[in-house]
């Protein structure tokens, strides 16, 4: 409270009323002056203008319009840093049948923007840039199912190839551009200045400077954060060219032409991580529980997994949704019989046979016979008819064997019993994944052509066949474990220990779940690489594992035929043509990528 006769006697009914006169004409002037003349110019995707207002050009200047054809044609930017002052569109055919609105938006992209040059691709252009210059991908482009589906990903070569910004036709611009990037000490430069000989540094950068190469994305979600669909959609986005960014979602759609989970940016990251967390640690988990406490009984042990997995997978059903996709298969007694019973008798074979080899073989060595998985799958494949036989894939899979029995020849703690284990875990996975297969073909000659099979995520797979293996698996132990079996080893060894363990193993189920939904098969092959060989070298820093040169050797070429054998020529051939580009580019630098 203010009273009479204190220090606050300033502030008198005049002056209150001069300050507010002051503000009001302050905001008169923010009212009238155009917004790319006001200091700290940003992009206002908030501002609800009315699109039927005259638009507020502070110049009558427009972007350069630039063809598709011509820019297609145009010498390279050597200038991997700054952003090309070049603005990309698409709409079919170029130009024709644009609604009033959507040429009033572009209208202000060009105009708020008018030392930008402008580019509107439409399908044709869009299919000849990926016939110039990117002809690997143009099977792949042409089996998209729709044009749209063609106009999303091939907008991420705009960004690869050319840079710049690319925005929906439906985005209106309300400030220009420009600041933003300064904001975050990116470059501009007019396309013209991009193609001479720039050696991406400035007069006082050392050739050995780290320079950053930043992608920018929006964010459409109305609360903090990446989570949620399309919350990073592909509406607008900007960079310098080359940024190898670009190249995923493309690499996504060759893994997937008919589309998985979301497609979001932010499905590539998170799920990876906690799958190649959760793998490694149920693993190493195991192998300690069985090799380094008293509880040597790992059919037993497989059996108290399976039945953790049968509650868990029963409470989840109950409590959340992430079981729902179970109510569109239609199983009853017939379909449990001829399609769960058979897998899961299979998935069972796997776990024990697989835990089996713990007590045999140290788990470096395992990690290094694993490797020879696609060699049994594929000649399952063949025994039942789903694959033909070809040269290449046979010369593909001598090779991992070679290099899978140097690993076996290098071996010091060699135990023919771990490594028939291991092989008999190989083959019956082999065949559950060939009887899935199998099965679903069955169901779609049943179907007819037109239906789609509904597939079942490894959830909801769980969920059904986990009652199977743990019944099966306690037939196996009552036969050959439980006899011998003592339960004051459960108190000793520590209950929390084994329900910790079989919480692990149930995260691993739930961590493939999520990366399945969240991106592709290509991503899961590419990251198993690394995530074996740390799970080899967290098993020689714990259990002290001897790893011969011998095994390097042939571990090292198994592995690059594993990337050859699940990718293909197709798939690496761009991935090493982007190496090299970059490499011949920036030869004495270091480029530091940095999506923003």
């Amino acid at each position: 409270m203010i009273r009479s006769g204190s220090g606050c006697q300033w502030f008198t009914r005049r002056r209150l009323q001069l300050s507010l006169a002051f503000a009001v004409v302050l905001a008169c002037i923010y009212t009238i002056v155009p917004g790319s003349s006001r200091q700290g110019t940003t992009i206002d995707a908030n501002n609800d203008t009315p699109h039927h207002h005259k638009i507020p050009f502070t110049s009558p200047s427009y972007a350069r319009s630039l063809s598709a054809r011509e820019l297609i044609s145009r010498r390279r930017s050597s200038d991997l840093v700054s952003i090309p002052k070049l603005i990309h569109q698409t709409w079919f055919p170029a130009g024709s049948n644009m609604s009033e609105n959507a040429q009033f938006w572009v209208q202000t992209m060009r105009a708020q923007n008018p030392d930008w040059e402008y580019v509107l691709w439409d399908d044709e252009t869009n299919q000849l840039l990926v016939e110039t210059h990117f002809p690997w991908f143009l099977q792949d482009y042409l089996r998209l199912p729709k044009e749209i589906l063609r106009a999303d990903v091939v907008r991420n070569l705009y960004m690869f190839l050319f840079g710049g910004m690319y925005a929906d036709v439906d985005t209106e611009a309300l400030r220009p551009v420009d600041g933003l990037f300064s904001g975050h000490d990116t470059p501009l430069r007019a396309p013209s200045s991009l193609l001479g000989s720039w050696t991406g540094r400035t007069k006082t950068q050392s050739a050995s400077s780290t320079i950053t190469q930043r992608a920018f994305l929006g964010h459409m979600a109305h609360a903090a954060g990446l989570d949620g669909p399309a919350a990073v959609p592909n509406g607008w986005m900007a960079s310098p060219p080359g940024h190898p960014f670009w190249l995923l979602p493309v690499i996504h759609v060759i893994e997937n032409p008919e589309g998985n989970g979301d497609g979001s940016v932010e499905s590539l990251t998170g799920p990876t991580a906690a799958w190649v967390f959760w793998s490694n640690l149920t693993i190493l988990f195991n192998k300690w529980l069985i090799e380094s406490t008293e509880f040597r009984y790992p059919i037993i042990l497989t059996t108290w997994h399976l039945v953790f997995a049968t509650l868990a997978t029963q409470l989840l059903a109950r409590t959340t949704p992430l079981l729902n996709s179970r109510h569109s298969q239609h199983m009853n007694a017939s379909t449990y019989a001829r399609q769960i019973v058979p897998i899961g008798l299979l998935y069972s074979g796997s776990l024990v046979t697989s835990n089996m080899t713990y007590l045999y073989l140290p788990v470096s060595f395992i990690q290094m016979l694993k490797a020879g998985g696609p060699i049994v799958t594929l000649l399952t494949s063949w025994a039942w008819g789903v694959a033909r036989p070809s040269l290449e894939s046979f010369v593909n899979i001598l090779v991992i064997a070679v290099s899978v029995g140097l690993a076996v020849a290098g071996e010091v703690q060699f135990v023919w019993t771990g490594v028939l284990f291991q092989l008999a875990s190989l083959v019956f996975d082999a065949n559950r994944l060939v009887m899935i297969q199998v099965l679903l073909s069955e169901d779609r000659h049943q179907q007819g052509p037109s239906p789609h099979p509904q597939k079942m995520d490894p959830l909801v797979t769980l969920y059904y066949s986990a009652p199977v293996c743990a019944a099966t698996n306690f037939l196996i132990a009552a036969c050959s474990e439980l006899p011998a079996f003592e339960w004051e080893v459960v108190w000793r060894t520590g209950v929390g220990t084994l329900v910790a363990n079989a919480a692990v193993g149930f995260m691993l189920n739930v961590s493939i779940f999520v990366l399945i939904g969240k991106t592709s098969g290509l991503t899961m092959t590419l990251v198993s690489v690394p995530k074996n060989i740390l799970l080899i070298v967290c098993s020689i820093v714990i259990w002290g594992s001897p790893v011969t040169s011998l095994q390097v050797l042939g571990y090292g070429i198994a592995l690059l035929g594993l990337l050859y054998y699940s990718l293909g020529w197709r798939t690496i051939q761009p991935l090493l043509q982007a190496a090299v580009a970059r490499v011949r580019g920036h030869r004495t630098e270091e480029v530091k990528y940095e999506p923003v």
